[in-house]
């Protein structure tokens, strides 16, 4: 594969993942707003292709017709990978499991309408965007992997045995942070680091998943915090891309406490709300690269 070839397909994955972190962004809006029922029918929204405009309704809308364009550019995208001789055989399975995530993104997005927004499809819904945005950029770190030296790549032993475990770990807040959105309990404590008063009320129902998800954080917030200040010592041991992601991780940790606690100090609303769900996302994206560069070194 030439390097032009190759940076290009690289530029076209790039893009196509950023377009999808944006669909998830415009879906966490939609469900923050309460719109995911503005078009009470699916495919259609209210039997009509392009519906009369409402706001609500084309909030809706416009996210459907969003998540078609995605479709459709990651269909180019698989088409080019199985096409291709030279495509990496780990970008042609990411190609695969890519479209497996996609048909059952899209069933799981006409089951959150009819089945009216039910909290577990709902949050289903979240979890296969993300593995659906895993697979495109697992197919981007494979085909970027052929261009990168083995200098680059070398990364200590120890974490070549635990890297998986980064995006995993990170996978289980969202589904979590998910559960806690598709049912409302983001609200159900009125202070913090308090909850109405106590630290722990309960460890059942809204209060008990609104905990869950708290404690969680805090003990992700220690660790992701405590990996960048390891990177930072053992840099020299580190290629310059694996430290940098480990110092952006802490960073974004960081950001990511404030702004949740924020979204909860403020009522969950949207302006807060989707920036949340996006660092979390972002987080998500840099431990799949760091797993990706263990995993090749």
């Amino acid at each position: 594969m030439t390097d032009t070839k190759q940076k290009k397909i690289e530029t076209y994955l790039t893009v196509l993942s950023v377009l999808i972190v944006g669909l998830m962004a415009l879906g966490a809006g939609v469900r923050t707003m309460n719109a995911g029922l503005s078009c009470p029918d699916w495919p259609l929204c209210f039997g009509e292709v392009i519906p009369d405009f409402h706001v609500g309704v084309w909030f809706e809308f416009v996210h459907r017709a969003y998540a078609g364009i995605v479709a459709l550019l990651f269909a180019v995208a698989v088409v080019w990978v199985w096409r291709s001789k030279e495509a990496p055989l780990s970008a042609r399975r990411a190609a695969k499991w890519g479209a497996f995530f996609l048909g059952l993104q899209i069933v799981m997005g006409g089951l959150t309408v009819l089945m009216l927004v039910k909290a577990v499809i709902v949050t289903g819904h979240l979890l296969l965007a993300t593995l659906f945005l895993s697979s495109v950029l697992w197919m981007l770190f494979s085909i970027r992997a052929e261009r990168i030296s083995k200098s680059e790549a070398v990364v200590p032993l120890g974490l070549k045995r635990v890297a998986f475990v980064l995006p995993l770990v990170v996978f289980i807040q969202i589904a979590l942070g998910g559960l806690v959105a598709s049912t409302y309990a983001g609200s159900v404590c009125v202070d913090w680091p308090l909850c109405n008063g106590q630290w722990v009320p309960t460890w059942q129902g809204a209060i008990g998943l609104q905990i869950i998800h708290r404690f969680v954080a805090y003990g992700l917030a220690v660790f992701f915090t405590a990996l960048s200040i390891w990177a930072w010592r053992k840099k020299r041991e580190l290629s310059p891309e694996m430290a940098t992601l480990f110092y952006v991780s802490g960073a974004v940790v960081s950001i990511q406490t404030v702004v949740g606690i924020l979204n909860l100090l403020h009522f969950i609303p949207p302006h807060i709300t989707v920036p949340h769900q996006t660092l979390a996302i972002l987080l998500f994206a840099i431990q799949l690269r760091i797993w990706h560069m263990a995993r090749a070194a």
